[in-house]
């Protein structure tokens, strides 16, 4: 649009700043004073990284109370039993008084309680003008003596020039006994050390958790 001299000259001085700023936009190609258009739509995102280092554990915190006491279990096995035997002879020692061990057996008890143990069997005794004289008992440990006060053991005595082939045995006792492993004997004791017995046995402890009234 053309102006003539004497409008341009009326035009005020802001107005002509506005209109020089105007064609100078226009000229290089963009808007100086238009507002930002709107946000474009967010891009893919990218791939993920790699996990980073584990950090430092921290402090332990404090305990906490303790829970209730849990329901009682069932109750325990009240009788059992568990048996043992020789597999061959046994030859007891023949010094006079010598302690020899024929069998032993061991069992778990299921709670404290006590153990009847019986054992039988036979010896083979030899002929001898000295005589023969033994004691066959159930003991606490394998070198254990007999004595007069134990219940249930086999004392055989025999006068001299008495031939003899072969004598059963019987022995038994009670034990009191506790929780979890136990151990019980059956003993021979040679009075006389007399030499050529020879020996075989069976054992059974029959647990119990109490006594009958």
């Amino acid at each position: 649009m053309a102006f003539s001299k004497l409008s341009f000259l009326k035009l005020s001085f802001a107005q002509s700043v506005a209109a020089v700023g105007t064609a100078g936009a226009l000229a290089v190609g963009y808007t100086v004073f238009a507002p930002a258009g709107p946000q474009g739509p967010e891009g893919p995102a990218g791939p993920q990284g790699e996990q980073g280092l584990m950090g430092s554990p921290g402090p332990e915190g404090q305990r906490g109370p303790m829970g209730p006491p849990g329901p009682p279990g069932p109750p325990g096995a009240s009788a059992a039993f568990k048996d043992v035997a020789t597999v061959d002879y046994v030859l007891p020692r023949a010094e006079p008084g010598a302690v020899t061990n024929l069998v032993s057996l061991r069992f778990r008890a299921p709670s404290t309680g006590h153990a009847y143990v019986s054992a039988n069997g036979y010896c083979n005794v030899p002929a001898d003008a000295t005589g023969a004289q033994f004691a066959i008992f159930v003991a606490g440990q394998p070198d254990d003596t007999h004595e007069e006060s134990i219940q249930g053991s086999s004392f055989v005595r025999f006068p001299g020039a008495v031939t003899v082939a072969q004598v059963p045995f019987t022995a038994s006792r009670v034990f009191p006994v506790r929780a979890g492993p136990n151990v019980v004997f059956l003993n021979f004791q040679n009075f006389a050390g007399l030499a050529g017995h020879s020996c075989q046995a069976s054992m059974v402890a029959f647990f119990s958790a109490s006594k009958l009234q």
